[in-house]
């Protein structure tokens, strides 16, 4: 993993133009954000990339900031880690790209000092992923006239984050 750069923009939104469709394909709720707004943050976010050698195969941002639709001020004050904007390489479907995202952030935000690493999504097959890589549901609720699904993990050193 590395941090993306500017240089990343062009393949990143590539690969987020891929993502949406494959998951149209499947049934999957629109994603909230287009694949230009999530390579914009190149550089300018922390937005790191999962590389296969040089092919950049998948991507996630890593923020400390908690928003206030899913967490609790309690929630929001302790040492934590949020995943957003996490895209996979669809070519690759069935390699577990986002476990072995979700592994290295665990160790990441332990490696940080924080507490937790924690995600949200509104779709419901995600939530589910995403327990199967080791988050716990924290709560579900309506947010917009939609599902809000919280999610968090302990983070934890771990041996082999990115399973290589």
């Amino acid at each position: 993993m590395r941090l993306a750069t500017l240089g990343d923009h062009d393949a990143i939104e590539r690969l987020a133009a891929d993502r949406f469709q494959w998951m149209a394909d499947r049934g999957y709720a629109p994603w909230p954000q287009r694949a230009d707004e999530i390579a914009d943050k190149a550089g300018h976010a922390p937005m790191w990339c999962l590389l296969d050698g040089e092919r950049l195969c998948g991507v996630t941002i890593v923020v400390d900031r908690l928003g206030t639709a899913a967490w609790t001020e309690e929630e929001r004050q302790e040492a934590s880690r949020l995943l957003t904007s996490t895209v996979t390489d669809p070519a690759r479907a069935g390699q577990r790209l986002g476990t072995r995202i979700a592994s290295w952030a665990v160790d990441y935000a332990a490696r940080e000092g924080a507490r937790w690493v924690r995600r949200v999504t509104t779709e419901r097959r995600l939530a589910v992923y995403y327990q199967e890589q080791g988050f716990s549901l924290v709560r579900e609720r309506e947010f917009n006239g939609r599902p809000l699904y919280a999610l968090q993990r302990p983070a934890q050193r771990l041996p082999n984050p990115l399973g290589n």
